[in-house]
């Protein structure tokens, strides 16, 4: 299993244990001043000691700050920064990893020469405008935090001339000479994602009439030049290699596969080691940022990847949301010899030592939120929705791993992600867990949102696949009751019971065709439900029944195929709430035939999710054909309308109404103190946590579990 994925490499001189590559990713974790310290090292270091062969680390800026995106970005600018980046390649070599440092100019993207007054670098004045649209779905508040990042002034331009150009040269060749001397093993150009040597391979950004601009030849001219240069400086034998894009999605005129495979051939040709593959998009616009430099679909640039190997005889490294079974059958065939993974060890530092053990089903997957790479755009350290040890290794060490000197025995109650999470931390922190469920299912919130967005099925399996493995005693159909905690005697009470719902004070709330969050999840999941069965033509209780009696509605995903048939759910739908409950469900509707609006009386939707998904789903559901209403503020439910209020302008509204066939109210979710003030009653030290104590989704239930589990 895994073989090829598994197997090593040599890259130069450079041997690695396997092919898999954590590739570089902004984390803002550094100093202010670019030196490397903990928490950094600490992350890193983590990374190697779960199994990765090759650590590419984030950007260093070879001139900070100078060319430099960020303040707490990796600086390596002269040996001020040496001994910090000396602990960090001591600290990974540690555990038989190896480390390349990405060097990078920043160019166009320097935001720290716009904030401090100087001009951007770029290889000519701008022509390509953008689509302009990143600000139109985020909030005021993330408008804000976005200019403070350049201190809200103008970036001006500066046109490279010859004695920039041999500035430039110098500072990468010096940097890489730098970074032997830290202990480096290799360094990694970063020459794509629009930043100085990539805005040069770009015929949208190049337009000289030098020997810098023009052919393809002429627009690769200056990478070569830093790779023979920093070979001079570092050393012939020092492995040194460089990141292409093999795309510029929405940029007129922008790279082609082809640039990238012939950029890749005059690398090879000036002495790059190995060449690695990515993607870029118009930088304006925010639902390209999820085209490239990160990739909502699977394996998105595999192709233009194999193109480039097959034109090159030097290692090709893969990167794009590739899965394992993917990577491993990219490399047998050829198509690529390393795979990079940036995301998917955030949300496990282990997933090369869990493949190379067979134990795949142990990997901690990624789900794929964007909550880590949205942080950078507002100069915030780098978090994980599913992973709370990620960018705080330093400060919570192996407490994840250590056994607890004072075992408990702990009850929880609730078998959503919260309790999920705190009785998998729990148990194999050694203490003794029973885990209690009212439903016959556990999931909770988490088995409905798997219905709606698969890689969240990845996420429930996971850990319900983990309390087992480590034997959790589950009870299901169990209530959480004075006697039934008394009975089991614990040590201490963890409610993990979810958020508490309450219906809209609307006219028509009721009527049979309006249904909520509880309604549809125990009709779509399988729960007994007599009064949402109610709700449902003889047809529909029949489906319902059937799914029950089969099993299916016990399988997200078999449900999530079985739903494209029937569903019950009319043609025309309102959605009443755009947040992150709305837009998921709204997508998933309109997947499957349904003419959806949503409804939303706020100004801006899905504020609950991180921007960079926010800007995904959204447009998908216009492409949909989902009509979103912002301001809207419904007056009652009809028979077969929803009629509202929509504010259009200062003090002004307008009547509107929707024909209706069903609606479903994403609103409402709130506290639920109520279970454990009932269980006060035992005497037992109790704690609430997830949405019990107010809505956090996932990522508050999942951090939420794993903290009171580690306080136990």
């Amino acid at each position: 299993m895994y073989e090829h994925l598994t197997s090593p490499i040599t890259i130069g001189g450079m041997q690695l244990r396997n092919r898999i590559a954590m590739s570089a990713m902004g984390v803002e974790i550094a100093e202010e001043e670019g030196h490397a310290r903990e928490p950094i090292i600490a992350y890193y270091e983590e990374r190697a000691r779960g199994g990765v062969g090759l650590i590419i680390t984030e950007v260093a800026a070879v001139a900070y700050p100078r060319g430099a995106n960020a303040q707490r970005q990796l600086a390596v600018s002269n040996d001020d920064y040496l001994p910090g980046l000396q602990e960090l390649t001591d600290r990974v070599h540690r555990h038989g990893a190896k480390i390349a440092l990405q060097m990078v100019h920043h160019g166009k993207q320097s935001r720290l020469d716009t904030k401090q007054g100087r001009p951007v670098l770029m290889p000519s004045m701008p022509r390509f405008k953008g689509a302009m649209d990143m600000a139109n779905d985020l909030s005021r508040e993330e408008i804000g935090w976005l200019m403070a990042a350049t201190g809200g002034e103008r970036a001006t331009v500066k046109e490279a001339d010859a004695e920039d150009i041999a500035w430039v040269i110098d500072a990468f060749a010096g940097a890489a000479e730098r970074a032997r001397r830290a202990g480096f093993d290799a360094v990694e150009l970063h020459s794509a994602h629009g930043y100085l040597l990539s805005e040069f391979l770009s015929p949208a950004w190049n337009f000289r009439e030098d020997e810098y601009g023009g052919s393809r030849e002429n627009r690769a001219r200056l990478l070569c030049e830093v790779i023979q240069a920093a070979k001079q400086r570092a050393g012939a034998d020092f492995p040194i290699w460089a990141r292409l894009d093999c795309r510029e999605f929405r940029t007129p005129g922008g790279i082609t596969p082809e640039d990238a495979a012939r950029t890749a051939e005059l690398a090879a040709e000036a002495g790059a080691d190995a060449i690695h593959i990515t993607a870029y998009a118009d930088a304006t616009s925010g639902v390209a940022f999820t085209e490239g430099p990160l990739a909502h679909r699977e394996s998105a640039y595999v192709e233009e990847t194999a193109l480039v190997k097959s034109r090159i005889d030097i290692p090709v490294i893969a990167v794009g949301r590739i899965e394992p079974d993917v990577a491993d059958r990219l490399i047998r065939d050829g198509k690529a010899d390393v795979i990079a993974m940036a995301r998917k060890l955030l949300a496990d530092p282990e997933v090369a030592q869990k493949l190379s053990e067979g134990r795949p089903e142990d990997i901690r997957p990624c789900i794929y939120c964007y909550t880590c790479v949205a942080q950078p755009f507002f100069d915030r350290a780098v978090r994980c929705a599913v992973n709370p040890m990620t960018a705080r290794e330093g400060a919570l060490g192996s407490s994840e791993r250590e056994i607890s000197a004072t075992p408990k025995r702990v009850v929880v109650v609730g078998g959503g992600p919260s309790g999920l999470e705190a009785a998998r931390l729990a148990r194999l922190r050694g203490h003794d867990v029973v885990l209690l469920e009212k439903s016959a299912q556990l999931g909770g919130t988490l088995r409905f949102a798997s219905l709606v967005y698969e890689p969240n099925e990845r996420l429930l399996d996971w850990l319900v696949g983990q309390v087992r493995k480590l034997g959790v005693d589950i009870r299901l159909e169990t209530e959480a009751t004075v006697e039934k905690i008394r009975e089991i005697a614990p040590d201490e009470v963890l409610v993990a019971a979810g958020a508490s719902r309450a219906k809209p004070d609307l006219p028509g709330v009721d009527r049979d065709h309006v249904f909520d969050g509880d309604d549809l999840r125990a009709l779509l999941t399988g729960q007994e439900d007599g009064e949402a069965s109610k709700k449902l033509s003889l047809l529909g209780r029949i489906a319902v029944l059937a799914g029950r009696a089969t099993g299916i509605t016990t399988s997200p995903g078999r449900l999530r195929e079985a739903s494209r048939a029937y569903m019950p759910v009319g043609k025309a739908v309102v959605v009443v709430g755009g947040g992150l409950v709305g837009l998921e469900l709204a997508e998933f509707l309109a997947e499957r035939g349904r003419r959806v609006t949503i409804l939303e009386e706020g100004p801006k939707f899905g504020l609950e999710m991180a921007h960079p998904r926010r800007w995904r789903v959204l447009d998908d559901l216009r492409k949909h054909g989902v009509e979103l209403v912002a301001g809207a503020q419904i007056r009652s439910i009809t028979e077969d309308s929803v009629d509202y209020d929509v504010r259009v302008g200062k003090g002004e509204s307008e009547a509107r109404s929707t024909a209706v066939d069903t609606v479903i109210l994403a609103i409402g979710l709130g506290p639920n103190p109520g279970v454990a003030a009932t269980l006060k009653g035992t005497g037992v030290p109790i704690k609430e946590i997830g949405d019990v104590t107010g809505v956090g989704y996932l990522e508050g239930a999942i951090h939420d579990g794993f903290r009171a589990a580690l306080e136990l």
